[in-house]
């Protein structure tokens, strides 16, 4: 039996950890289950998980993929949209009112502008059909770099083992993730697909490694060096290989 990868701690209550929220659908070889997290930390950071799926709410919904336990897919924490899954297929509800008003499943939905999840949604009517499309900040949630660097050091234990994930190389990780302790941006671009996938962790001439993996159109780079330190470099490959287009930094919402 190893160390828990969060606490650093022994414990015989161990529990499988999901390295992809498993309500975005985490594929079935993509767990943890040596023993690599304890019952304790799996609980106690679920509310990571739930901050990277809420991000992913929209595409999850569009995509139709069950939440945790097989649940028809929901989008409930927008403020002015409701989505749910009923006989007839996908129904959303948008409200673009400055007030509150009933969507369709009989809930009420606050009115635009009172959070800030909202979606800017835009309504055009081509003769008899019509199309509705929408903008929103995406990563801002104050927790979601926290999963992300989750999901990230998750997945260099999957690959390099639990022991490697466990050196105090790491705990200024360990640190962010558990308790949201310092600064650690985190670098996207859009990718092909909608694959949940995660990779072999890119090690640098310097030493330190980058985390790699791809969630719902979304691929991340997690710089996982004690300092962030890599960041520059990884900046500079995606400045080289795409250009200043298609990829961003994303850092901690003020």
């Amino acid at each position: 039996m190893t160390d828990c990868i969060w606490c650093k701690k022994t414990t015989q209550k161990i529990a499988e950890e999901h390295i992809i929220p498993d309500a975005l659908g985490c594929p079935a070889n993509l767990v943890l289950t040596k023993g690599e997290v304890c019952q304790a930390c799996n609980n106690g950071l679920a509310h990571l998980d739930q901050a990277v799926a809420d991000e992913f709410d929209m595409i999850a919904f569009n995509e139709n993929i069950p939440r945790k336990g097989g649940r028809p897919p929901v989008v409930l924490g927008r403020g002015n949209v409701v989505g749910t899954q009923g006989p007839e297929g996908s129904v959303m509800s948008f409200n673009m009112e400055k007030h509150s008003v009933k969507a369709h499943d009989g809930t009420t939905i606050g009115g635009y502008g009172k959070s800030a999840r909202n979606i800017k949604a835009r309504f055009k009517r081509l003769g008899p059909f019509a199309t509705i499309s929408g903008e929103f900040e995406f990563g801002q949630g104050p927790k979601f770099l926290r999963g992300i660097s989750k999901i990230a050091l998750a997945s260099f234990a999957y690959y390099l083992g639990a022991d490697s994930a466990l050196s105090p190389t790491f705990d200024a990780v360990r640190l962010f993730v558990r308790e949201g302790q310092g600064v650690r941006p985190v670098i996207s671009k859009n990718a092909i697909g909608m694959d949940r996938r995660v990779n072999t962790p890119m090690k640098l001439d310097t030493g330190e490694y980058v985390a790699l993996f791809s969630i719902l159109g979304v691929d991340f780079f997690v710089d996982l060096s004690p300092n962030m330190t890599a960041l520059p470099e990884i900046e500079q490959m995606m400045l080289q290989q795409y250009g200043e287009d298609g990829w961003t930094t994303i850092v901690a919402a003020t």
